[in-house]
């Protein structure tokens, strides 16, 4: 785990927004993205889960077993330094209040969604409830790398 990086879990997508206002007020960060970065690649991978369509190739060969799936799910825990695809990395300069709107506006999005219709490209098929979960330790998993001022 990187040295700094905070312990933090969301039960709910309504705990996000005043961690993340929390984090706006003065922050630090460990890792290699900064806040606004990892508020683009959190904004962008809950559009992208419910925008695209169910047809989008997948390549079940990626996927880990139920086992791995199920720990992630009930720990909480993503491994650090999985590989994402370029198309959801954030770009190097970005502002911070924009971005925190934008996860605003991308957690809306995502909520008023029917849910996902692809297989997770790691976890394959997954139930709302599991998106979810998903979704919500993905954005735990980043915002622990930025720490509040205080703290």
């Amino acid at each position: 785990m990187t040295t700094g990086r905070r312990t933090l879990r969301f039960e709910s997508f309504d705990e996000i927004m005043p961690e993340l206002e929390r984090l706006l007020e003065g922050h630090t960060t460990v890792g290699s993205w900064s806040l606004a970065q990892i508020c683009r690649h959190l904004a962008t991978v809950s559009r992208r889960v419910v925008d695209l369509p169910a047809s989008t190739p997948s390549d079940p060969s990626q996927w880990v077993g139920e086992d791995q799936k199920r720990r992630v799910l009930e720990t909480g825990m993503i491994p650090e330094g999985m590989p994402a695809p370029p198309e959801i990395l954030p770009s190097e300069t970005l502002d911070e209040r924009e971005e925190a709107e934008g996860v605003r506006s991308a957690i809306a999005h995502y909520l008023a969604s029917p849910g996902p219709a692809i297989p997770h490209r790691i976890f394959g098929p997954l139930t709302r409830d599991e998106w979810d979960r998903l979704q919500l330790i993905h954005y735990a998993h980043h915002l622990s790398f930025a720490i509040p001022a205080g703290d």
